[in-house]
């Protein structure tokens, strides 16, 4: 839901920074679940961002599922602490690109991604 999704980001002291560009399926009018690509879709129209200039970070087996179907690329994520051994296979099983357990990661494997084309400034 949205409340516990703020309630996880401000948490992490992250949802300032996201604010007010959070969604989830209540929030975009639809109540499918991922594997559903409906909530990346409403957030790559409301960014008015490309599918393939896109890049999701995704922790879930249904959540990689449902950012590939909207077109996006996808970072799978293993820090969290519900990750368990074999989950890193999962999730690049469902379609992640690569996948990395700490954020610290993430300006690399970006980088690599805009070399490997697709991704724009």
């Amino acid at each position: 839901s949205g409340e516990r999704l703020k309630m996880e980001l401000e948490k992490t002291g992250l949802y300032d920074f996201f604010a007010p560009d959070i969604f989830s399926t209540g929030e975009v009018g639809t109540r499918e679940p991922k594997p559903s690509p409906n909530v990346y879709l409403h957030a790559l129209s409301h960014f008015g961002v490309p599918a393939h200039e896109a890049v999701v970070i995704e922790d879930s087996v249904f959540g990689v599922m449902a950012a590939k179907l909207s077109g996006a690329r996808v970072i799978g994520f293993t820090g969290g602490r519900h990750t368990w051994p074999g989950h890193a296979d999962k999730l690049t099983e469902a379609g992640a690109e690569t996948v990395i357990n700490r954020m610290a990661d993430l300006p690399a494997v970006a980088a690599a991604f805009k070399e490997w084309g697709g991704l724009v400034d």
